[in-house]
């Protein structure tokens, strides 16, 4: 049978098809044979005649974009007969392969082949042309001359961490949306095209398959918001992310991530290979409130890239974004330069579709929509068929000879080679060092806390001195963001989202809710901290200089933050600075800023 969507060829049985993800049911599954019709391009109807497509040509619609519609198997198909002709011009196609691979294997007798074995059980041919045992002999380049058959290669995620060594995780299929088996390095190569239009070839070292040899990490992002309570739809997911735990080779260093999201953002469970563990998060989880999902998926790139192996965040929804701090853009931005693929799922038809859609494209995953009957079924099977999909990919090690410019986007070629025997290319676009900062910059990117002690003890001038501004200000709110707070500041629940210990928080609450809890949930100490810092920001804001490193490095949107009197004075004082081109650069930006509308947190 064939696939409606795609034209590609199915296993009997199949519930949906392996390249495009399209789901086959009982009306739909169609047997290509002569005398019968391919679904028509239009009209038809009351007898007309219609122009017969090909299973490649009636699949364009979605291999350009189109959502895939999953829905549960139904029905079995029926088979016909084969054509007498077929099968005696089959019987007389084998007849002749048979004879010109006798003519072949006496051919390459009579040039005095000798097969033998080199000691260590391979086996071992040489051609008796004289040359002594153990001589070196130049070899000519193999070139494959036959017919290649065509491949489709999909580079769905780059590992940069190692840079200038690059990792490539690739589905390698045939025509039929099989996996092809047993590639090796010789049939590949691999070349980097820079943003100038510069191409170099790549050092290509190990190819192989991850099946077995490299870890897989899922990091599973579950819709809880109010809505997911209809239709059972809730508990329905939790046993679809149970069933992929079971699935899973976590025995063998397999692990899954938990995350969930409401109006907030909640790690049910870090990286974990223990089935139980990972099975009690899944039953924790409670719905409420609204939509964070862009929030959510952000949370789920960052919370993977710390990861190495095969990894992808796979994310659901049944309705519209609605209480995020983070946007589209800055997803697809942290989903590009980390190389990590998101797979996307929607669920009955309160979503945004389009946007879904165009998400998980730009991103190197897959979306899929999901009808609310038979919920579990269709969410098990997505997740099942991804996971078994990444244990197919095919690992290519490869060592960049461009060392420069390791912070511009450039385009990775991957490519069967002439040596090969099949023929397939795959570009894709990809950042030597990737910046997962988001609006921060600075050393203190890689802290849990600025002031880890703020709960603690009396915070003094000393522990702020040399703190610029933006730090400053963290470290102020992250007082607040210990008990759960959010803030109106999209840029610190942006920050707050980024630290592990933020999403592990089993409460969070509105800044309107937080201020009304009574009693407050600051202690004293707590209090009096946040109102030392405060009056540490102003006086710097009223007499010392703003950005004192503006000439050695860049201002970020979040040193930006700030009133527009601060930002004059600031740009007063820059004007006094010696001259660099990172001093002219910050200049411009404090200008852009002052061009803005106020902003009020």
């Amino acid at each position: 049978m064939f696939c409606k969507n795609c034209g590609n060829e199915i296993k009997d049985g199949s519930r949906f098809c392996p390249r495009c993800g399209g789901a086959v049911t009982g009306e739909d599954r169609t047997e290509i044979l002569t005398g019968q019709e391919y679904p028509p391009a239009g009209g038809g109807a009351g007898g007309e005649k219609t122009e017969l497509l090909s299973p490649q040509a009636y699949g364009q619609g979605i291999l350009q974009g189109e959502a895939l519609q999953w829905e549960p198997d139904s029905g079995k198909e029926k088979k016909g007969a084969r054509p007498l002709g077929i099968l005696l011009l089959t019987f007389i196609a084998l007849i002749l392969l048979a004879v010109i691979f006798i003519i072949v294997l006496l051919s390459g007798r009579g040039k005095g082949e000798e097969t033998s074995f080199d000691g260590r059980g391979r086996e071992r041919q040489e051609e008796q042309d004289g040359t002594e045992p153990g001589e070196a002999r130049e070899e000519a380049q193999e070139v494959f001359t036959g017919v290649k058959k065509d491949i489709h290669i999909e580079v769905r995620q780059v590992d940069n961490t190692g840079f200038p060594e690059v990792t490539l995780y690739a589905s390698i299929t045939d025509d039929t949306g099989e996996p092809v088996k047993d590639l090796e390095a010789s049939d590949f190569k691999v070349t980097e095209i820079d943003q100038r239009g510069n191409v170099t070839d790549a050092s290509l070292g190990e190819v192989y398959q991850v099946l077995n040899q490299d870890r897989i990490s899922v990091n599973l992002v579950l819709d809880a918001s109010a809505s997911m309570d209809g239709y059972n739809k809730m508990q329905q997911a939790r046993n679809a992310a149970n069933a992929l735990v079971d699935q899973m080779n976590l025995r063998s260093g397999d692990q899954v991530e938990v995350i969930s999201f409401d109006d907030y953002v909640y790690l049910e469970q870090d990286f974990s290979s223990q089935v139980e563990v990972l099975k009690n998060a899944i039953a924790g989880i409670d719905t409420w409130g609204n939509t964070a999902l862009y929030d959510a998926l952000y949370a789920g790139l960052l919370q993977t890239h710390f990861q190495d192996g095969v990894k992808c965040v796979i994310g659901f929804t049944d309705g519209m974004e609605n209480a995020s701090s983070y946007t589209f853009d800055d997803v697809v931005t942290m989903a590009k330069n980390t190389g990590i693929p998101l797979f996307i799922i929607g669920i009955g038809e309160e979503y945004d579709a389009a946007a879904l859609q165009n998400l998980a494209s730009q991103c190197s995953g897959r979306y899929y929509s999901a009808n609310v009957n038979d919920l579990e079924s269709i969410l098990e099977d997505i997740y099942i068929s991804i996971y078994q999909e990444q244990q197919d990919y095919y690992v290519f090690k490869y060592t960049a000879t461009d060392r420069e410019n390791p912070t511009e986007f450039r385009d990775v070629v991957l490519e069967t080679s002439e040596a090969s025997e099949f023929n397939g290319h795959y570009q894709k676009s990809y950042v030597p060092q990737a910046d997962i900062n988001g609006v921060f910059s600075g050393d203190y990117m890689g802290l849990d806390y600025i002031l880890d002690f703020s709960h603690q003890r009396a915070v003094t001038e000393k522990d702020l001195e040399g703190l610029s501004l933006a730090e400053l200000r963290i470290a102020r709110n992250e007082i607040f963001a210990r008990h759960g707070r959010q803030f109106k500041d999209s840029m610190l629940n942006q920050w707050f989202y980024s630290r592990t210990w933020y999403l592990n928080l089993p409460a969070k609450y509105s800044p309107a809710d937080f201020d009304a809890l009574s009693p407050g949930p600051l202690s004293r100490l707590e209090s009096d901290n946040a109102g030392f810092i405060l009056e540490y920001e102003e006086m710097v804001m009223a007499s010392r200089d703003i950005f004192p490193d503006a000439g050695n490095a860049l201002l970020s949107d979040y040193d930006l933050a700030l009133s527009k009197a601060v930002l004059t004075r600031a740009l007063e004082q820059m004007n006094g600075y010696p001259s660099t081109s990172i001093l002219e650069e910050n200049r411009r930006l404090v200008q852009e800023a002052l061009n803005k509308e106020e902003i009020q947190y």
